[in-house]
């Protein structure tokens, strides 16, 4: 982690149950007695608000190439669906309440993968084609929720 820490982020990770030692205290030193969080102008968030912050911090790092495909997807998987409780929250599709029906979908094909590679003891061969996919579905995913980020 960086020196300085982005308090909405941290508050996000924060109320998801996932923020490391630091960020807890950053945040639990920058709560005002009136609730709101210094610095930030605004209360703690929601859990969905929560999922968003995150998943706007994540899945734009996957897109522009900060973060490694499968590495962004993991990520997402386990910092912003499993705690925010997403797998409840979806309609008709894995993930569609906060549009990422597709970048899970991406994510089976990881394991996939990964249960291939174990059962034969060779690299699968559609890595480098389903990295290409879960950045393209980033991409898209970042057009379509951009009235969400400050990019």
């Amino acid at each position: 982690m960086s020196d300085t820490i982005d308090l909405s982020v941290a508050a996000a990770r924060h109320v998801l149950g996932i923020a490391t030692y630091e960020e807890r205290q950053a945040v639990d030193a920058a709560i005002q007695p009136d609730g709101t969080l210094a610095g930030v102008g605004g209360m703690m968030p929601s859990i969905d608000q929560a999922a968003w912050t995150l998943l706007e911090v994540h899945v734009p790092a996957i897109a522009h190439g900060r973060l490694g495909p499968e590495e962004g997807l993991q990520l997402v998987v386990e910092e912003v669906f499993r705690p925010a409780g997403l797998a409840r929250k979806s309609r008709s599709r894995l993930g569609d309440s906060h549009d990422l029906d597709r970048l899970l979908a991406l994510q089976d094909q990881y394991d996939d993968m990964r249960r291939y590679e174990r059962r034969t003891n060779t690299p699968d061969r559609r890595k480098v084609q389903v990295d290409a996919l879960v950045v393209s579905a980033a991409m898209d995913w970042v057009r379509r929720n951009a009235s969400y980020l400050e990019l």
